[in-house]
């Protein structure tokens, strides 16, 4: 049985083996700030542990799955001379932990999925998606990199359509995004939700301990680059600085 805590950003709700993690940040659009990543990581954590879930399923409550991190608190940590404190945008980082989970792991996209968001999607062992969901790593527009979208992708997704996603910074379609990989299938907006818990109870009634030799085997395969680069990387370029407040001033405008 879960004992969770009251959560700002999330729900968690467990129904049927299955534990739902609904994303769903206070206030506004899911941008994931470092509160809403700790949340996440504890709520996989507590799904994880729990003896009566066999399966974990990411969904958002808003419309769109997830945004990337929050560039509001990035630049106001900036300003503030708060350097150091990026950094905790790598440790407070939900990956490892989805990553490293023994249950199998759903995450059901709809709207954007760009930054965080594709970072967690990704790190997910099947992604479903409804029929207006778009993918991205606008990273680049930035001046910043997405070290995990490029390991993680790399050798799932055709190397011309990664390079096109890293270098670019433009979205795909859901369509597309099935057709090169990066997704199970795609079915309506209003049918995904409905789609992926009956896929979470097909992979919940299989045995246990052979998923979890099975996900140990294939994550072995893959290699994660040092993610502290991202954060190195905003501290110290002057261009990151520049970008990120041209993105504040053309929203503001």
């Amino acid at each position: 049985m879960i004992h969770s805590p009251q959560f700002e950003h999330l729900q968690l709700v467990v129904e049927n083996q299955v534990a739902t993690i609904s994303l769903d940040r206070a206030g506004g659009v899911n941008a994931f700030s470092t509160a809403m990543y700790r949340e996440i990581r504890a709520a996989i954590r507590i799904a994880d542990s729990a003896g009566d879930v066999s399966c974990i399923l990411l969904r958002s409550a808003k419309r769109d799955f997830g945004v990337g991190g929050d560039l509001h608190e990035m630049r106001e940590l900036l300003d503030n001379g708060q350097d150091v404190d990026l950094y905790r945008f790598r440790d407070d980082l939900p990956y490892a932990a989805l990553r490293s989970t023994r249950k199998p792991t759903v995450a059901a996209v709809d709207g954007l999925c760009v930054g965080g968001g594709l970072g967690i999607a990704t790190s997910c062992d099947i992604v479903l998606v409804g029929d207006s969901a778009r993918f991205g790593v606008p990273e680049v527009k930035m001046g910043l990199i997405d070290g995990l979208a490029a390991s993680t992708l790399f050798g799932h997704i055709p190397r011309s359509a990664l390079n096109y996603l890293l270098f670019s910074g433009k979205l795909i379609d859901a369509r597309e995004a099935v057709r090169i990989g990066l997704a199970l299938e795609c079915v309506p907006g209003a049918e995904l939700q409905a789609r992926a818990r009956e896929l979470a109870h097909d992979v919940s009634s299989t045995s246990a301990s052979a998923i979890e030799q099975y996900k140990r085997i294939i994550r072995g395969y893959e290699r994660l680059d040092n993610l502290d680069d991202v954060a190195e990387l905003i501290v110290k370029s002057p261009e990151v600085r520049a970008r990120l407040n041209d993105f504040h001033a053309r929203r503001s405008e």
